[in-house]
């Protein structure tokens, strides 16, 4: 039976604006997926291309940040530099007042480290809601907007499963993935090809850096983090420290940074994908070969260390 013809990048986004987006802005991370979406879309639609969007969780590496800003300057992109703990908490309950900062210190205050269970929650608190006010406020200007996100369906064995659209709504936000149906080959192709540049931090951890909650980290990262990061090592004492003497109950009880293991991801939802993608390191038995090859350098982190 023949396979059915999967849309083209070109096709993805003209379905999206068929259906009435006409002002998109890249999620961008300083990652390989998200800047190659980001160079597509300036390129191949920029009388709908409106600017970048970076999310600064208040976790994230300083390399990375000064990635994003300089590589958007370089390129002419317009900005958004967008920050969680700008949003406020409206609503008061058992996690915090009104007025509140919803900032990466209060969510291990309240919650502890995050782990794999919690990373729908972190991932709501730390983007999301930055995203949601942001495309809130756009709406208010007049605009039908959309975030480009670089997500693909064939990156890995997880993704095959839980990202199952490439236009995707969720609420007021729509997010539209052009890469979705692209393979390896050809994102590497492009990537050499129209000369794209990710974050240095790459290089040390293979992640962008623009978040290192913890969700998916290994306490063993932390060795690479005090070497080539000290502030963010030091930030990450500071908060366990502090939990330990203001967190809850709860955040008590996750005090320590870095506690991933080999489980299950069925209780994420599809959005975290959409944000996301850059920060994950999956752990299924049927990993894609190059996205296991990074995770096995991850892992050996020791052996990493006694080449330099």
């Amino acid at each position: 039976m023949k396979e059915a013809k999967t849309p083209t990048p070109n096709e993805i986004l003209q379905q999206a604006v068929d259906q009435g987006l006409t002002d998109f802005y890249v999620a961008y991370s300083g990652g390989k997926d998200s800047g190659i979406a980001l160079d597509f879309m300036a390129k191949e639609f920029p009388q709908y291309f409106k600017g970048v969007v970076f999310v600064n969780t208040g976790i994230a590496i300083p390399e990375t940040v000064n990635f994003v800003e300089s590589y958007c300057k370089e390129r002419n992109y317009t900005l958004h530099h967008l920050h969680a703990e700008d949003i406020k908490r409206k609503q008061p309950s058992k996690y915090g007042k009104v007025g509140d900062s919803f900032s990466y210190e209060n969510l291990v205050l309240n919650y502890g480290f995050p782990q794999q269970a919690l990373h729908t929650i972190t991932m709501r608190w730390l983007k999301i809601f930055s995203i949601r006010k942001f495309i809130s406020d756009r709406i208010d200007d007049g605009e039908s907007p959309a975030i480009i996100s670089g997500i693909r369906k064939k990156e890995s064995q997880r993704r095959k499963t839980k990202a199952t659209k490439y236009i995707h709504q969720d609420g007021k936000m729509w997010f539209v993935s052009p890469l979705y149906f692209k393979s390896n080959d050809w994102v590497y192709k492009y990537f050499i090809e129209n000369d794209i540049k990710r974050s240095p931090v790459y290089d040390v951890l293979h992640l962008s850096g623009d978040c290192l909650c913890g969700s998916f980290s290994r306490k063993e990262e932390l060795k690479l983090l005090e070497m080539f990061y000290p502030k963010v090592f030091a930030e990450i004492n500071r908060l366990e420290k502090l939990v330990q003497v203001k967190g809850s109950t709860e955040a008590k009880n996750h005090s320590k940074w870095g506690k991933f293991s080999q489980t299950t991801m069925s209780n994420q939802t599809q959005l975290q994908d959409y944000v996301c993608n850059d920060c994950m390191v999956d752990n299924q038995k049927e990993i894609e070969s190059d996205t296991k090859r990074f995770d096995d350098e991850m892992t050996d982190i020791e052996k990493k260390l006694e080449g330099i």
